[in-house]
């Protein structure tokens, strides 16, 4: 809540069957541990306001996949925040003489317009990505002893 608790983060592409794996994370605003990792199955959304719930189904569990962690962490620490945070921090950097030569109510236009932007670029390319370069992994379930 918050930010702060569970999250599942790195969904692979989803199979035929739909399911896919997610990796369970403990998370303070950004992801700190890594759990475990499930097979899941998506069941639906629940949407109130502006917050919405997604309920899952485990179909199994596999064990954790360190490239992964790796990639995980290196875009929630590194290429999250260089490209949506990065232009935003630029701009600000130069906002003296950029206030000077466009304005102040211009300044914070063209501020506004990067982040924005920033946050789109980063959502279009992460599914981008996600969808261009990784392919469904083949899943061999196996009883529990």
């Amino acid at each position: 809540m918050n930010g702060i608790g569970r999250v599942l983060l790195g969904p692979t592409v989803p199979d035929a069957s739909g399911s896919q794996f997610k990796t369970a994370w403990i998370s303070i605003v950004l992801p700190i541990v890594p759990i475990a990792r499930y097979y899941l199955m998506e069941e639906g959304s629940l949407t109130f306001g502006t917050k919405t719930t997604t309920r899952y189904h485990i179909v199994g569990r596999s064990r954790l996949v360190g490239a992964e962690i790796a990639r995980t962490y290196l875009y929630c620490w590194l290429v999250a925040p260089l490209i949506g945070a990065g232009p935003a921090a630029l701009l600000l950097s130069q906002a003296d003489e950029l206030a000077d030569s466009i304005g102040v109510f211009a300044l914070i236009a063209l501020f506004l317009v990067t982040v924005f932007a920033s946050v789109a670029a980063l959502s279009y390319g992460t599914k981008f990505v996600r969808r261009r370069f990784f392919t469904p992994r083949s899943v061999v379930v196996r009883p529990e002893p």
